[in-house]
This record gives structure tokens, sequence and C-alpha cells, in this order.
């Protein structure tokens, strides 16, 4: 691997990705198969991105006691060390595996590789109705899609019964961790062997980039990239459509010929060339949706182990982005020894499968912990570092939003706290001048009206970065003013 990594200069991560896993995986087996068309689609449906919410999709705040972020060490190749590839091609579900016991009854056991007796089932991807709910959850599992249900006007994960389309893992982890009941509507099944090979890969290359972390060496970012890329590369979305340039004096003739498939033209600024957007035919487009569905829904069973276990000890965790959570800094120890008597595993640590408290260090090996935290929305929150050297600094997300145009917008509405400016080295807002934990800063009082629910508007132009909008003729304007306004 090393030696390929040195030759492929022109190469990005995502391109070795392509390069090398498919002849380590699936060309040795000989009965993977990409999918297209309604297969493809129907079991696309079934891909539900990482959970990310606050509990009870309620906002949240927290000054009691220190919070520490409970972060999953490489959630997604964690799962794909958990996983397996199915081969075969699927193949439509009978009216009498319509239901739920069937198909978990005929479900390979976690650890089978080959169709045994009634276990002939090696992975099934249904759309599915809930008609109850067991058990309700802080971080339900349930994920209400408002395409597939546009009568329900409720949060994405949310206690309610609704439509859903699901693969076994997840089918899995509603009925064991939330107790559901549900009727089988439609599906596809596969009956063919599970190929593990995919753990070793991914662990080969999870060591490798341990072994060049520890040497500091910058080729552990590349072997990052190419685990993440492994997964991201098996659901790529069709490409709906495609853009042809062609010269002035032959436009006319290519409109004729393409005037089906043409969404618009336009004239290319200062030059004798005509820009065409095409609609682009994707029956032909294939990918391995099947393994990244699984990917994903293993990731979440992951979280889901963690989750389930602190929520039935009455362990509070105020946020969730995908692979982390944020949990008071003392339930850690009782939440991995409990973990320690129902999974048997270490849940500490930074192997794969392992979690591990993840703040930003203020000064090297000092642990960061939050004192205050403000949670108005996804993606929207800020936490009060501290360590033992009383230093202070935050920690803030505000999606759409740069970080120093916090900063600016927070110190112009807030000019008699303390102020406070980004630090892109260090990735934190860091406050100046003269101050305590205790002080008043400018930016956890912007969080603070934000929570409180006031409407604050962010003016994206007055960033460090140059602000830009590019046209569909190329040609490219700089923006003077970019308002941004958010309430929670």
């Amino acid at each position: 691997m090393a030696k390929f990594l040195g030759e492929q200069k022109k190469c990005t991560p995502g391109q070795m990705a392509c390069l090398t896993h498919p002849y380590r995986v699936y060309f040795p087996n000989g009965n993977l198969y990409d999918l297209s068309n309604k297969p493809r689609e129907f079991i696309s449906r079934c891909i539900q991105g990482g959970r990310c919410m606050l509990s009870d999709n309620m906002k949240q705040m927290s000054e009691k006691k220190l919070i520490a972020d409970f972060d999953a060490v490489s959630l997604y190749p964690s799962a794909i060390a958990r996983l397996y590839t199915l081969e075969g091609i699927p193949k439509v579900l009978k009216d009498e595996m319509l239901s739920s016991e069937y198909l978990l009854k005929h479900l390979f056991d976690d650890d089978q590789k080959e169709p045994i007796g009634e276990k002939f089932m090696s992975g099934f991807f249904v759309l599915i109705k809930i008609t109850k709910i067991g058990i309700h959850r802080h971080f339900p599992l349930i994920v209400c899609d408002p395409e597939l249900n546009p009568e329900l006007n409720v949060p994405r994960s949310s206690n309610t019964c609704c439509l859903m389309y699901v693969d076994h893992i997840t089918l899995q982890d509603l009925i064991k961790y939330q107790g559901v009941k549900c009727e089988v509507l439609q599906g596809y099944y596969y009956d063919g062997n599970r190929d593990i090979r995919i753990r070793d890969e991914v662990k080969k290359l999870f060591e490798l980039r341990l072994k060049y972390k520890k040497e500091g060496n910058p080729l552990q970012e590349n072997i990052k990239l190419i685990l993440n890329s492994i997964y991201g590369k098996t659901i790529l979305s069709p490409i709906e459509s495609k853009i042809t340039i062609v010269n002035d004096k032959d436009a006319i003739r290519y409109a004729i010929r393409n005037y089906n498939h043409i969404v618009k033209f336009e004239g290319l600024d200062g030059s004798d060339k005509t820009i065409f957007k095409l609609t682009k035919s994707i029956c032909r487009h294939f990918n391995f949706c099947p393994l990244g569905v699984n990917i994903l829904s293993m990731s979440k069973r992951i979280m889901n182990e963690v989750f389930c276990t602190a929520e039935d000890m009455g362990l509070y965790i105020a946020y969730q982005d995908t692979d982390s959570m944020h949990l008071y800094n003392e339930d850690i120890p009782k939440l991995a020894a409990e973990f320690k008597k129902r999974y048997g595993r270490e849940l500490i640590g930074k192997n794969l499968g392992q979690f591990h408290s993840d703040f930003a260090e203020i000064t090297k090996d000092k642990q960061s912990l939050a004192s205050k935290s403000i949670f108005c929305g996804k993606k929207t929150y800020i936490d009060l570092l501290i360590n033992d050297l009383n230093e202070v600094v935050f920690h803030c997300r505000m999606k759409g939003v740069k970080q120093d145009i916090i900063a600016l917008t927070a110190n112009e509405m807030f000019p008699d706290s303390v102020q406070c400016f980004y630090d892109e080295d260090k990735g934190l807002m860091v406050p100046q001048g003269k101050f305590d934990k205790d002080s008043e800063f400018s930016v956890m009082k912007l969080y603070k009206a934000l929570y409180d629910g006031q409407e604050i508007a962010f003016d994206l132009c007055k960033s460090c970065q140059p602000c830009f909008e590019e046209k569909f003729n190329f040609s490219i304007t700089s923006k003077t003013s970019f308002i941004r306004k958010l309430k929670f």
C-alpha cells in the first residue's frame, strides 16, 4: 500500500479507494453486483444519514456539570470492520415473506457466512409501516422522511409511527431498542453468501494510518480519506444532467438534434461559445448501494449501543452529531462499565469501535471539558472549554455561518462583553483581555440570544475570505452582501 500511495501522485484519495478496493474486495469474490434502475432506486431509499439532533428535539443548556464530547473512533471504518458484502443479486420478496417475523426468522445469524437450512437470507431491504412503538427514546431510531410521510409534521428523528425504508440491520435495531411493531409492505432480499474479506482490508488500512500517524507522516491524512471514501463511493447518486459547450456557429444544429434533452442554454461572455445544459439518462447508472446502506446502518448500531445503554441507565445526553455526543464527563466511567457488561467490549480507547473524549486541547496534554454549553439546534451550539490551567476558549458551531462571522457579529452586538476572536490555527474561539470562566463573553451572549428565540442576521460577506458567485455561463461576480437570518 505504501508503495502504491507513492506511485499514485495524480490521484485523489477517493480515486485511490476506487482503484484499490475493487481489486482487493469486489473482484476476487466474482459474485458481487452493482445495481441499476428499480433495484438501485429502491435500496437507495434505505439510505439514512447520521443522526443529528438535540435531546427530545428541544433546545438544551447545561452549566451544572462538566461535559465531554464523546466521539466514536473512525465511525464508518468501524462499521465496515463489523460488516460483509452480500453475494448474488437481489430478489423480490414474495407475499408470504412480507412480515418481520418471517424475515428475522430466516435471516442469517451475525456470525453466519452461508445459507444453512431455514437461515437462508443474508440480507434484505424493505418498506415498512410502523404501527406501534414500545419504547420512546430521547434520541429515537425512527426516521420520519417528509417525502414519504407528507401528512406528518414532525422532526425527522421522532417517536412517531410512519412509513420507513430499512435494511435488516435497522429493522433489528428498531425492534430491539424501541420495541416497534410493523407491517412489511414490499422489498428485496439476498440469499447468497456473506463475504467478510472487507473487514480485513479496512483493518489493514486503519493500522497503516496509525503507523503513519505515530511517525508524524502526513500520509495518514490520505489513508483517513481513503477509509471514508470506501463508503461514499458505494452510494453515489445518479448524475441527472450534463454540460456541453459548442461553437456558436454549430449551436442551432446542436439544439435541433438534442432539443428533447435541453434544459437551458446561454452564450458564454466574451467568447464564440454556447453552453448547453441537458438531461442525462440515469438508467445506466450503477452503484453498490447495498453495501453503502449496510455501512450507514451498522454505524448507527454502533451509536445505538452506546446511546440506548446510557438512556436505560438514566444518563443525560444533550446532543448528538453523527459520530459524537455531549454527555456529563463524570458519567463516562459508569457508562463504560455497563457497556462492558452488555456487549463484552471495552468502550473507551482509540481502536475501531471504541470511543474517546475529543474536545480540542487548549494546551497540549491538558484535557478540555465544557463548563457551560448551549444547544440551539442542529449543528448550532457552543461549549465554554476549560482545563486544569484555568484557560478559557470556546468551541462553537453554526451551520452556514463561518467562525469569524460569528465572532464579528457577537462583538458588534455585545460590545461591553469580553470580545472573542477566531483562532484559525487552533480552530477555537479565543477571548481577549482580562477574564475568567464566569465573565460575560460576547459569543456566549450571542448563542444565549438565539436560545431565547431572537432572530439574528449574519452578513456572510464580512468574512476575511472573499465571497464570489459563479453563474451558469461561468462568469464570476463578487458579492457585497449576503445576509443569513437564524432563529430557533
